[in-house]
């Protein structure tokens, strides 16, 4: 299973080390925040504190998004919390 190309193959695609995800969720907080906020100071902070935090937990678990996600979808919330009466499950 170290042959390179099993592990070419089974990788996550990634740009600058980031999963394709990962680079998906910090763009959004970059660019959605400077948006909101019009302040280049968030654009520079959000982006390499955001980068160092991805980068940390990629090298922790580079599928963690993907796991959430197919989880949410499989397990939807209960239509209770959408109404915001809480999480609450009943016989």
């Amino acid at each position: 299973m170290a042959a390179p190309l099993f592990l070419g193959l089974t990788r996550p695609v990634s740009v600058m080390g980031l999963p394709m995800t990962y680079v998906v969720i910090l763009w959004l907080l970059v660019v959605g925040g400077f948006i909101a906020t019009l302040s280049l100071l968030w654009l520079g902070a959000s982006a390499v504190i955001g980068y160092a935090g991805l980068r940390v937990l990629a090298s922790y678990d580079p599928r963690f998004f993907d796991v959430v996600i197919v989880t949410l979808q499989r397990t939807p919330l209960p239509p209770r919390w959408i109404q915001g009466k809480g999480i609450s499950y009943s016989a």
